[in-house]
């Protein structure tokens, strides 16, 4: 396992209004190693700003460069670290991260729209933080709810390749928990209900609620997406 294994190109998800989002500008992926190889399924790598949502502690036990990339360390919740999520559904674990960190997530979306493209946005697994993460960001651009439900999904088919990674810096008297695998389609639709909720303007309207900037977000729909 010496390459990302769930590394993906955000282009090409239909938008509303016709057209679709475009190749080359969004990666997310799962914690790049030291000794990885690179990936030969995105057309630009490395990429040129690296979004990193682990704790501090996480990115310590793995640390990693990619020349040329400008790697920003924002945590995104203490709570979705693995060793902190042992106990808790995967449902309410999103629920508790938009509840007490959307600033933080509105933060995330920030550094994305306002930095140089591709963007990579990861965590460990590539499934959770980035999974709210990159959400926000699909939403803002116009993808459907269903459309950003089945990219999501397609995580739970890396997860057996996730996990041989994740478990060469695993502590073994800490074994994974099983909710902890999973991709679970109900979570992320709650999520989205309340992103794309029409009450503060869709997930445009949360995320300047929360902190980002309006223009750099109607910057970003006119890069990410093409007709």
């Amino acid at each position: 396992m010496d390459r990302l294994v769930n590394l993906r190109d955000l282009g090409g998800l239909p938008v509303a209004g016709g057209g679709t989002t475009r190749h080359g500008m969004l990666y997310r992926s799962d914690a790049p190693h030291p000794d990885d190889r690179d990936p030969d399924h995105v057309a630009h790598w490395p990429p040129a700003t690296v979004v990193d949502l682990r704790m501090e502690r996480e990115a310590n036990r793995v640390p990693y460069t990619l020349e040329g990339a400008d790697r920003i360390l924002h945590p995104l919740h203490e709570a979705a670290a693995p060793e902190n999520i042992r106990d808790a559904a995967i449902g309410d674990l999103y629920r508790h991260i938009l509840e007490t960190a959307a600033d933080r997530v509105a933060s995330a979306v920030e550094i994305v729209v306002t930095r140089p493209a591709p963007a990579l946005v990861h965590c460990t697994a590539g499934k959770d933080r980035t999974g709210i993460v990159v959400a926000s960001l699909l939403l803002s651009a116009g993808v459907t709810r269903e459309d950003v439900v089945a990219d999501y999904a397609r995580t739970g088919d890396n997860m057996d390749a996730v996990v041989q990674r994740i478990s060469k810096h695993a502590n073994p008297n800490k074994p994974v928990n099983p909710q902890w695998l999973l991709t679970s389609a109900e979570a992320m639709t709650e999520v989205l209900a309340v992103l794309d909720d029409p009450a503060h303007g869709g997930a445009h309207g949360w995320l300047v609620t929360h902190g980002a900037t309006e223009s750099a977000l109607e910057d970003w729909v006119g890069r990410f997406t093409e007709a």
